[in-house]
């Protein structure tokens, strides 16, 4: 009985400091609001994805009635609350967002991210990661931007 608890205690000890070990954080997501547009022009959105670093077009997004972007207006700025996850920008790409009712296009480049990492949480305090990177900095129509701790940018009238 002895060597069935001291093994027992020797498993749990190896599971619970296993348990406790770094792991990369979730990828950052940027996500956008929209300041000065209308709600007629901002109805229409389409977003290009490309290849970092380059100029080859990976895909494009259509959001319009059928498939929204929806944003909640506060004062002259819109903000994102609802959306599919083609909608929001990763670091892995350069992005071309139009909006045609308002002919405008936004070029974001150069997003930034580096890669953090947290403490694996043990079995007996919940387990899996609770970290996400954060966007430091990218380039919005040849201009460089740092963020301030959230992942939002505002593409301006």
């Amino acid at each position: 009985m002895n060597k069935l608890l001291i093994i027992f205690s020797i498993l749990l000890s190896f599971i619970f400091l296993n348990s406790c070990g770094e792991y990369p954080c979730a990828k950052a997501e940027l996500r956008y609001g929209l300041i000065g547009f209308t709600d007629a022009e901002s109805d229409t959105l389409i977003i290009r994805r490309f290849t970092k670093s380059s100029f080859v077009v990976k895909d494009s997004f259509f959001f319009d009635e059928n498939n929204p972007i929806r944003f909640q207006r506060l004062g002259d700025t819109l903000q994102m609350v609802a959306y599919s996850s083609d909608a929001i920008l990763e670091s892995n790409f350069d992005y071309q967002i139009s909006l045609p009712g308002a002919g405008k296009t936004f070029s974001i480049t150069d997003i930034i991210e580096p890669q953090s990492y947290g403490k694996n949480k043990s079995i007996f305090n919940g387990g899996g990661p609770a970290c996400i990177n954060q966007i430091v900095s990218y380039t919005l129509n040849g201009q460089i931007v740092t963020t301030t701790g959230f992942s939002r940018t505002y593409l301006k009238k």
